[in-house]
């Protein structure tokens, strides 16, 4: 195999998280927690107030809400799989 060079497989995970309507790819390790993608997503989409960060919340494209806490890895997602944050609504009771 002359002149050929294999290249380290990437095994990150690709993403295009959704910020108030701006696509920002990403891509981590797959044993990072999802929640751990919020300040780098808010820093690339130049959200300016990141005061709270536990206030964001990822949901799918159904509208559901993923657990921040779970691995990347445990959702399964396909490659460049889009994902949308945006800040909770806030529970009233």
């Amino acid at each position: 195999m002359k002149g050929k060079t294999v290249a380290k497989e990437d095994k990150d995970i690709h993403l295009k998280v959704i910020v108030n309507g701006k696509a920002v790819p990403l891509k981590a390790d797959p044993d990072a927690s999802l929640g751990s993608l919020v300040e780098e997503a808010l820093d690339k989409a130049k959200v300016g107030d990141k005061s709270d960060l536990d206030r964001w919340v990822f949901t799918d494209a159904n509208g559901q809400q993923l657990d921040k806490t779970r691995t990347l890895a445990s959702f399964a997602f396909a490659h460049n799989a889009e994902i949308f944050l945006n800040l909770s609504a806030g529970v009233v009771g």
